[in-house]
């Protein structure tokens, strides 16, 4: 593009004038619901929709005139057209729903395959098809999005499981944990691989992208602000990011919104008072040699699996050839799994004592592992298991934690009092050579409050009283209708799992709840 000349003014007001011309002439300018600007461009029976801020349509635009006129744009003409356009799409465009990879609509659910031919594939309880055309919902892509083949049906997921590292006991949970991934309109469960070096977490990883949402960095660095966790997922379906040393508690929080849908404010520039709102629902996957999430809420919402050692490896060219081969068959057996849950999905159901956090996932889960031949349960059973252990992490996770364990257990009636009083009582348990410990009665309350959760699960009630006399109580004491039994440990397989069940099914769940109190302060206290 040429640079602009000061006295040829006009001259690039007629241009940008000639451009939005051109391009309304072959585009439709809309909007979505957040006021951001698309032009949908409509060639032979196919809708391409563009970000009208993106490089992509930038390019376009650039393309056509060239194409028109046989001359090349100036960067200020260029500037001129897209912010024209930019406005009669907000002000004048009517206002529609953009998707990204993933869709839901009366029709079904849709996966985008990001292809030239601008085609996505439909998934309904009857099966699925490939479409394109007017038909598809509007896909809005972005230059780092990479084209998942055209599904082949009659595929299985069986050779996958060469070529990534996740032990048998947890491959139709990792199912169910994908096709999660192509609900949008359901919360997230996040996905966090743990796992020595070379143990193939990424690897791992970035094949399991690849099924859901391939991307030129399938793999990313945790950015080193949140609000860049933000802005990368408007780029791509599913989050990731690999070799996390450490998730800060603002990170944690950040990707429990992003997980379960929710809304991040920024300034568009830090010299004006303008907010730009970014508002997203994105699963996500994380690992890294040691656990990441620790913070109650993000936990709850968290599958965690441990990678063994490999112990056959393979070098990369031969992983990477293997899965292009049996590229498109994986997708078709994925969707194949998608279709079997949704057959049975309306008819699943859960009691209400043993309706977990996370209930959407639960639904989907106990449809998977129904209609793979489990008995009813199955499912739940398993994932509490998984869940339990993530109470555990919890507290292991939290000096006061591990130091209110210690306590509870040479007082098993519980505590009352002022916080101050109880920072006395817990600093002869304080783990030695802790640095983050509790400063003041607010930063014991604010320990407390993450650690409730966790604590109700172990059989404790912990909660703040009301002021009284200037200060406020807190009470930590047993709940009494609450059977504490011994946490069950992880089956081999969902076979045997299922099997070990016998007559009693899935009843019964309510105290299963709860992990055994003593065995976790014989396993965690503090000497």
């Amino acid at each position: 593009m040429t640079t602009q000349n000061p006295k040829d003014q006009p001259r690039e007001k007629n241009l940008a004038n000639k451009i939005i011309e051109l391009i309304i002439k072959d585009c439709e300018l809309v909007h979505n619901q957040q006021k951001e600007p698309y032009a949908i461009l409509k060639k032979a029976g196919v809708r391409q929709v563009y970000s009208i801020g993106s490089k992509s349509f930038s390019d376009l635009v650039a393309s056509k005139y060239f194409a028109s006129k046989k001359s090349a744009l100036s960067e200020a003409s260029l500037k001129s057209a897209l912010s024209t356009l930019s406005g009669k799409a907000v002000y004048e465009g009517k206002c529609v729903e953009i998707f990204t990879r993933i869709a839901k609509t009366k029709e079904g659910y849709w996966l985008d395959l990001c292809d030239d031919a601008w085609e996505a594939v439909l998934i309904t309880k009857t099966g699925w098809k490939v479409l394109s055309g007017s038909s598809i919902p509007l896909f809005s892509r972005s230059n780092s999005m990479l084209t998942i083949p055209t599904p082949l049906a009659g595929g299985s997921l069986d050779p996958l499981w060469d070529l990534v590292n996740i032990p048998p006991e947890f491959r139709l949970i990792v199912v169910a944990w994908l096709l999660e991934c192509l609900r949008p309109d359901t919360p997230h469960v996040v996905m966090e691989f743990v796992g020595e070096q070379g143990s193939a977490k990424s690897t791992t990883q970035k094949l399991l992208k690849m099924l859901i949402d391939p991307n030129i960095a399938n793999l990313r660095a945790a950015p080193k602000r949140v609000e860049d966790v933000w802005i990368g997922a408007l780029n791509s379906h599913l989050v990731s990011f690999e070799n996390i040393s450490y998730l800060g508690q603002d990170y944690q929080d950040a990707l429990c919104v992003m997980a379960t849908g929710g809304a991040h404010a920024t300034r568009t520039l830090y010299t004006n008072r303008e907010e730009v709102i970014i508002e997203l629902r994105k699963p996500i996957i994380l690992n890294g040699i040691t656990v990441n999430v620790t913070a109650q809420d993000l936990l709850d919402r968290s599958l965690h699996i441990e990678l063994p050692p490999v112990k056959t490896r393979l070098q990369s060219k031969d992983v990477d050839e293997a899965f292009a081969q049996q590229y498109a068959r994986f997708v078709g057996a994925l969707l194949d799994y998608f279709v079997a849950a949704l057959k049975v999905l309306d008819n699943i159901d859960i009691a209400d004592a043993d309706k977990p956090r996370m209930l959407d996932f639960a639904y989907l889960g106990e449809a998977v592992y129904q209609s793979n031949g489990f008995e009813v349960g199955t499912f739940i059973d398993f994932y509490r298991s998984m869940r339990q252990k993530g109470v555990y992490r919890t507290i292991e996770s939290s000096p006061v934690g591990l130091a209110l364990l210690t306590y509870l257990h040479i007082n098993p009636e519980g505590w009352s009092g002022k916080l101050i009083d109880l920072l006395a009582y817990l600093d002869p348990h304080k783990p030695k050579s802790e640095t983050n410990w509790p400063k003041s009665a607010k930063g014991m309350g604010d320990a407390l409050r993450r650690l409730s959760p966790a604590l109700r699960t172990l059989g404790f009630n912990c909660k703040s009283n009301q002021k009284l006399s200037g200060s406020i109580t807190w009470d930590i004491k047993p709940i009494p209708y609450k059977v504490l039994n011994q946490s069950p440990t992880s089956p081999e397989s969902p076979t045997e799992f299922a099997s070990d069940l016998g007559n009693e099914g899935h009843a019964g769940h309510a105290g299963h709840e709860n992990i055994s109190f003593a065995g976790a302060c014989k396993y965690f206290c503090v000497s």
